[in-house]
């Protein structure tokens, strides 16, 4: 077959909402062949993510295509009636969601899961399915072939057993159970610390090499786009303006959206002077730490006896008005250890100090009344958000419950939160399957911030951001904390983030403290031999890599 593998023309898609038709695709005009890896970078809502859904015939219920249309490997799909899209559909197009634990049924095992999905594509194209025995020799194979140790054991075990690197291969093997022609990566890397990201980035770059694929690649992170796409489309307000070879586009970016989006992209080599935050409450701040802790530890203890140890007596005092950062791979125990300090899971021994009040025994009301001025934003804006609840309703949920404003100033409240966070007013009418990933963490930080705690624990909080709207985010939380006085527990995997916002810094790795002290030197003269590795690893994915090719 000559020509392209995907080939998409004058391609224009309305979505119907309450307000009127939103023109979310507006002339998209890109050809993929066969062996071609590319990336389609842009930020929230600039339409990649319901640009290559149509692509897989899976796009919204009420979008409508208003001109051109979509060819693979000859044929319109454009509208394919459902009996049809099942013989294409992770077959020989297949896609790697964004979010593993929402894709995962969490009452099944991996192999099932996997199993059935090539039962699946069995059934669909025609064949016979095949039995367990056989079905199960090529779940093996595929957990194999994605790097993923001791396929026989992994077989049994539940997603919940897993590590967050660890899910994603499993999404992958799963996208390669149909043996497709092209493999859609939306946001693969999404919220994984940087050592897995790079593993992550070089699996993908191998199965390419090895399976003759070709590659669709979604991102946010520029040096993951440059990793892995030899070609790059930029996408924004639902146009394609500009592509071409990513090196080219990343040397000598033309658009001026380009520009500004390499730009908003941290460097992990940049040193950043800080200058301390002058403290604006009304109140006189109390002076030296906010939060301590005391030998805090975490035990899990599994139904046969055997024991866990996440977080290893760690001691920490985070000051007033200042950003204190936790780094480390998945497993550090750095999110437990976040949780740990809100009171949101029981340590197993230690004390956590709040502003001169030790909370570790306080329940009840005393403890409500202490988390006004204690907020989490959560990694996972997906499973943070009700899908049940409208956005008004979810920023407004915590002024309902611990104050007694009316129904109109709550409104008023919510508006004005949806304003800091840069989205439209009109957004507290809509659900959270109506936005995008980053759209959801904004609304995230929205309903933390409402209350005007005096600290937020920030638990990767621009993972799921792409880098102009990360760039933005960062930029309001520290004009944020300048102007309330405000404390941050930043936990990140992105060090480039860390040593552009954090004043001091712990480095954590399995469940201890190997490093702390001031971000700056932390990075200029890092002593454990660990934080030198997540440092090199960092690199490899940085803006200066990036632009370099």
């Amino acid at each position: 077959m000559t020509g392209p593998l995907l080939d998409i023309t004058n391609y224009r898609l309305d979505i119907g909402t309450f307000d009127g038709p939103v023109h979310v695709l507006k002339g998209i005009n890109l050809s993929v062949n066969r062996g071609d890896t590319l990336g389609i970078v842009g930020e929230s809502g600039s339409g990649k993510t319901v640009l290559v859904r149509s692509v897989l015939g899976i796009g919204p219920k009420s979008s409508r295509v208003v001109e051109g249309g979509i060819a693979f490997d000859g044929q319109d799909i454009t509208s394919l009636p459902e009996k049809d899209w099942r013989k294409i559909r992770g077959i020989r197009i297949s896609m790697i969601f964004q979010d593993p634990m929402t894709y995962l049924n969490p009452l099944f095992s991996i192999g099932r899961q996997i199993s059935d999905v090539i039962a699946a594509h069995e059934k669909a194209a025609g064949q016979g399915v095949s039995s367990k025995a056989a079905r199960r020799a090529r779940t093996e194979e595929l957990l194999d072939q994605v790097g993923l140790p001791n396929p026989s054991r992994l077989f049994d075990q539940y997603p919940h057993q897993l590590s967050g690197g660890m899910r994603q291969r499993i999404l992958i093997a799963m996208a390669l159970a149909g043996k497709p022609d092209i493999l859609i990566a939306d946001e693969p890397t999404t919220a994984l610390d940087v050592t897995v990201q790079a593993q992550v980035l070089d699996l993908i770059n191998s199965l390419v090499e090895k399976l003759n694929l070709t590659v669709i690649m979604i991102s946010h992170d520029i040096g993951a786009i440059a990793t892995v796409a030899k070609r790059c489309a930029v996408m924004y307000k639902g146009e394609i303006v500009e592509q071409g070879l990513t090196s080219d586009i990343l040397r000598e970016p033309k658009h001026e959206y380009t520009r500004r989006l390499l730009a908003a992209v941290p460097d992990i080599d940049t040193a950043v002077e800080r200058a301390p935050a002058e403290p604006t409450r009304t109140e006189t701040p109390k002076p030296g730490a906010l939060l301590e802790a005391i030998g805090l530890t975490k035990v899990y203890r599994s139904q046969s006896g055997s024991e866990l140890t996440a977080v290893n007596a760690v001691s920490l005092s985070v000051r007033t008005g200042e950003i204190f950062g936790v780094v480390g791979e998945s497993g550090s125990g750095k999110s437990t250890l976040a949780r740990m300090l809100l009171r949101l899971i029981e340590p197993t021994s230690g004390d956590v100090i709040f502003d001169g009040t030790n909370i570790t025994g306080l329940d009840g009301e005393p403890l409500r009344q202490m988390r006004r001025h204690m907020q989490f934003v959560f990694q996972n804006p997906h499973s943070a958000l009700n899908g049940r609840h409208t956005i008004g309703d979810a920023i407004g949920e915590p002024l309902r419950i611990q104050t007694a404003m009316s129904r109109g100033d709550i409104e008023a409240r919510t508006e004005a939160l949806l304003d800091i966070v840069q989205l439209p007013k009109l957004f507290k009418y809509r659900y959270p399957h109506e936005l995008s990933g980053g759209q959801k963490q904004r609304v995230c930080i929205a309903r933390a911030i409402a209350l005007n705690p005096r600290l937020l624990i920030l638990d990767e909080p621009t993972s799921a951001l792409d880098i102009s709207v990360q760039a933005q985010v960062l930029d309001f939380l520290q004009e944020l904390r300048a102007e309330l006085n405000l404390t941050y527990v930043f936990i990140s995997h992105n060090l480039a983030v860390i040593r552009q916002i954090c004043d001091r810094t712990i480095v954590m790795k399995r469940g201890d403290i190997v490093e702390e002290g001031e971000t700056e030197q932390i990075f200029l003269s890092p002593r454990h031999e660990y934080t030198r590795t997540l440092i090199e690893s960092g690199r490899k994915t940085s803006r200066a890599a990036s632009l370099q090719g």
